[in-house]
């Protein structure tokens, strides 16, 4: 607003002129006006801060209870199948392959016949030694009665001594030369024999390499592969440390597990989501890898249906120590702050504690808690996102979820029985009541 200076003040009034003579003193007006509202809106927004935080409400959170089960530490693996026996087929003789009787993919049985190879070489051959030996074995017979007169005669004196030392050692060399006729025979027996290649083991046959009509070298060709899959070996490298905590597993009445060497252990195979097939480790190499610091172990697994195949990739579930109780609580309830873990517990006074855990394994939603957490104490669940420490809050109570079936805990516990559940309820949770004097972001541990 512009202001002009009156030309004339009238004598006795105490206002100025304007420019406008009929208008007298609507600026000064106006803007006491407006500086007067804009205190009042000032007062009014600062004033406004005090209602709402006399108002505000405890935060609504979801709480339960952990729930305690018998559980067993374990690592995953990954492993690779191989079967216990693979034999590579190959012809014994040359010739021309005449048939191949077998179903290619099908299960044969030790002894069955696989191939057959031209055999009417080898019969021959065999006829001829046969003959040959029989030649031999007249000859003998001859050269014994010769031996027998020649004695009676040298008895007599009507003999010479040195007709008596050509006689016998012309039996002599006839009793060889059966011997050797009778190894020829038996070769040619032998070569016979592999014509017929039959089956060396019961197992699954692969298809065939040569058909019939083709030439086979002996010992060279090829033909196929059988393997034994009724039982198959799982192979799975083990890091250090997990062999070394396996180690202080001892076996009922064994001074360490190495010894007994029938340690359980559970695979699963790449479409499935549970552990299902159990096996036992029978194999543990002699030495560590230097290049990846592993140790090759191997377990054996049975394979009624055949549905396991040599070279499939498997999961390998391998516990570590015996069955314990342990902590549970469900997996939502977990948060992460750099890489540690933690909880919100609910006291007695409604306020939010900061609670660090370490943790164990994942058993369908649920997690172990190995520290940091007792039996009885309100965990949240819900709505720990709008909480922090020390905040007051209002607890909806949820069912604590049933306790999951552990199946490898089963199956420890049938494997060694003398030593399931030894370890204490410290550690599923007894040293809670220590981690609860630990608050604050600073004192949390990292999990497991």
């Amino acid at each position: 607003m512009k202001l002009s200076l009156p030309d004339q003040v009238p004598p006795g009034t105490g206002c100025h002129r304007t420019g406008s003579p009929g208008r007298r003193g609507r600026p000064w007006f106006g803007a006491l006006v407006m500086g007067f509202l804009l205190a009042l809106i000032l007062v009014a927004g600062c004033d406004q801060t005090r209602p709402a935080a006399q108002n505000k409400k405890p935060i609504e959170v979801v709480v339960t209870t952990p729930i305690t089960s018998e559980v067993a530490d374990y690592q995953d693996f990954t492993g690779r199948l191989d079967a216990l026996k693979t034999v590579d087929i190959r012809a014994r003789v040359s010739g021309f392959v005449m048939t191949a009787p077998f179903k290619e993919g099908d299960v044969v049985h030790e002894g069955d016949l696989l191939f057959q190879i031209d055999e009417r070489t080898y019969r021959a051959t065999y006829n001829q030694a046969e003959a040959n030996l029989r030649q031999a074995i007249a000859d003998r017979n001859l050269q014994e009665k010769n031996t027998y007169r020649a004695k009676r005669m040298i008895e007599g004196r009507s003999m010479s001594m040195e007709d008596y030392d050509t006689t016998l050692a012309t039996y002599e060399k006839s009793k060889a030369t059966v011997g050797s006729m009778e190894a020829a025979r038996d070769m040619a027996k032998l070569y016979l024999d592999f014509t017929r290649v039959t089956a060396p083991l019961s197992g699954r046959i692969s298809r065939r390499l040569v058909d019939p009509g083709n030439l086979i070298v002996a010992d060279n060709t090829m033909l196929t592969t059988i393997v034994a899959d009724n039982t198959l070996y799982a192979y799975f490298d083990v890091d250090e440390r997990t062999y070394l905590d396996l180690m202080g597993t001892t076996a009922p009445g064994q001074a360490s597990w190495l010894a007994g060497l029938q340690f359980p252990v559970m695979m699963r195979l790449a479409n499935e989501e549970d552990f299902t097939r159990t096996g036992t480790v029978n194999f543990v190499d002699n030495r560590v890898s230097a290049n990846s610091g592993t140790i090759r172990m191997r377990g054996v697994f049975e394979n009624p249906t055949g549905v396991l195949k040599p070279g499939l990739f498997v999961r390998i579930r391998l516990p570590i120590g015996t069955p314990y109780k342990a902590v549970l609580i469900p997996d939502e309830a977990l948060l992460s702050d750099q890489g540690r873990k933690y909880v919100y517990v609910v006291n007695n006074k409604n306020e939010v504690v900061y609670r660090p855990v370490s943790l164990g394994q994942e058993i369908q939603g649920l997690r172990v808690i190995k520290k940091g957490l007792s039996m009885g104490e309100k965990v949240i669940v819900s709505g720990m996102q709008r909480v922090r420490q020390g905040a007051e809050v209002s607890t909806k109570d949820q069912k604590p979820p049933k306790a999951p079936p552990s199946p490898l805990a089963r199956l420890l516990t049938s494997a060694f029985p003398s030593q399931a559940a030894k370890k204490p309820d410290k550690e599923a949770g007894g040293q809670g009541e220590k981690e609860t004097k630990k608050e604050g972001p600073g004192s949390a541990q990292a999990g497991n």
